[in-house]
């Protein structure tokens, strides 16, 4: 007699559904990250503004969730702390972040035309001029505000990066957390710190961006201090 029985569909396997609970995962962890990435961060003028709005609300967590927006100096003495620090005619050379942040938009400007990134996949991502928070505690704090273009669709972002800086001899800003608006970004194999140099690609190749490198070179130490940093020359 023939066998005429077809034969059972076989269930999935344990391969098959540990590579879907996988996929899930990343899926799902992407999509939360997108969804964190369009929420705009709340920002704070100082440590103290953020503890006093926790105190009015202390259900709420925004540690992770905010950031810190430096003042802009209204006055000229960026400037001439930028020659001192560029002619090496000081052994130290203090900058406010606000003497930052003025002495930035007076000589970065968001830059009109950059290499697109993926080109083939029409993304675009363009920075503006970053800002500086300087707190001796918390750390040292960019925010650097993105204008992300997909497919033609403009999203406005900010990269926000916490850290301090090394030890000498080269001394280097050493990023501990990175968050593209409230999206946390791994900091695994040094991807943190690519990104952030990627970005300010833009500016690369300005006259004030080379001078600055030029200068950071002859920085031996940076100590932070109430609302700035301590240069110490070579």
């Amino acid at each position: 007699m023939s066998f005429a029985k077809t034969a059972k569909k076989e269930g999935p396997t344990l391969a098959s559904i540990s590579f879907s609970a996988v996929l899930l995962t990343l899926v799902g962890a992407l999509l939360g990250f997108l969804f964190l990435a369009s929420v705009p961060p709340m920002s704070f003028r100082s440590v103290a503004d953020l503890n006093a709005y926790l105190e009015k609300k202390p259900e709420l967590n925004l540690l992770d969730r905010s950031y810190f927006e430096g003042p802009v100096s209204s006055s000229r003495s960026w400037e001439q702390k930028r020659e001192v620090l560029f002619n090496g005619s000081a052994t130290t050379v203090e900058l406010t972040a606000g003497e930052l942040n003025a002495w930035m938009s007076a000589k970065f400007r968001k830059p009109s035309v950059v290499p697109a990134v993926g080109d083939k996949a029409g993304i675009l991502i363009l920075p503006d001029v970053p800002n500086f928070f300087i707190d001796a505690a918390a750390g040292f704090i960019l925010s650097l505000p993105t204008e992300v273009t997909v497919f033609g669709s403009s999203h406005d972002r900010i990269m926000i990066a916490l850290g301090r800086f090394s030890a000498g001899p080269q001394v280097q800003f050493q990023i501990s957390a990175l968050r593209v608006n409230d999206a946390a970004i791994p900091m695994i194999a040094g991807l943190g710190k690519q990104l952030l140099q990627a970005l300010l690609l833009a500016y690369s190749q300005t006259e004030e961006f080379i001078a600055c490198q030029k200068a950071w070179e002859k920085v031996e130490s940076v100590e932070l201090v109430a609302g700035a940093m301590r240069l110490k020359l070579r």
